[in-house]
């Protein structure tokens, strides 16, 4: 596929926002970046654009704030298991219709969001057991992120669970992610579909989503912890609706 001057100005502004709202938020870049660059072109190539600036994203987020190291260390398990499910899920993309997953990762998230007025739902034992809910999470968090590369909520609704200090949820965070769309890249260029063309356009998408990210970092570093996470709640229930709408859109 060809883009013109007007697609790649849109691709740049696209990535900058997402770009922000990820530094903001510590995730939330190929939420925002693939459902509207598919817009102008469609969900695999706008998945293949935002790859390499996804990484950048990633790596950035993992390393900035200090002790990343400590991060990686708690929590590689997770996102080797995250790994696992990219692998899988980007199969699933290649093989068979995605479109139902958004669903399934909207009704779970409204399962926990609304849990405070659903009493009969526990989510203390993520926190009582967080190896084998780390690694349900890390597997069910890398198929989404492979199929509607909207992986990002799992991982949240589970280190929210875990009361991690924003910087450190950020971090882990960012580390799956990061291991997720390192494999989603590597799955899609054994399969050949990973081309230079592609590569080339999304260097300068990726600039432009690191000057986002450094903008939204500057507004989360001057928010409380407590007011953070209630910003990542409002983020779940606006995820939650334009995955809705875009099962639809998909229908259509």
């Amino acid at each position: 596929m060809t883009f013109g001057t007007e697609e790649i100005l849109i691709g740049l502004l696209v990535t900058l926002i997402a770009g922000l709202v990820h530094g903001a938020f510590g995730l939330g870049f190929p939420m925002i970046a693939t459902p509207i660059l598919a817009l102008i072109t469609d969900v695999k190539t706008a998945i293949l654009l935002t790859l390499a600036p996804n990484i950048a994203v990633n790596v950035w987020s993992l390393i900035r704030g200090g002790n990343w190291l400590g991060s990686v260390a708690r929590f590689w398990p997770v996102a080797v298991w995250m790994l696992v499910g990219s692998a899988l899920g980007t199969l699933v993309l290649v093989a068979m219709d995605p479109n139902p997953f958004r669903l399934l990762l909207a009704a779970t998230v409204v399962l926990y969001l609304m849990s405070d007025r659903i009493k009969r739902i526990d989510w203390s034992w993520i926190g009582r057991h967080p190896r084998p809910s780390g690694a349900g999470a890390g597997l069910l968090g890398g198929l989404l992120g492979g199929t509607v590369n909207v992986g990002g909520p799992v991982m949240m609704i589970y280190f929210l669970e875990l009361r991690l200090a924003p910087v450190v949820l950020v971090q882990a965070i960012n580390l799956c992610f990061l291991l997720g769309k390192g494999t989603q890249a590597i799955t899609f260029a054994f399969l050949g579909m990973l081309g230079l063309d592609l590569l080339l356009i999304s260097l300068p998408l990726g600039i432009a989503a690191l000057i986002g990210l450094r903008g939204g970092m500057w507004i989360r570093e001057r928010v409380a912890a407590d007011t953070y996470r209630g910003w990542l709640k409002g983020l779940l229930w606006i995820l939650c609706i334009l995955l809705v709408v875009q099962f639809f859109r998909e229908l259509g």
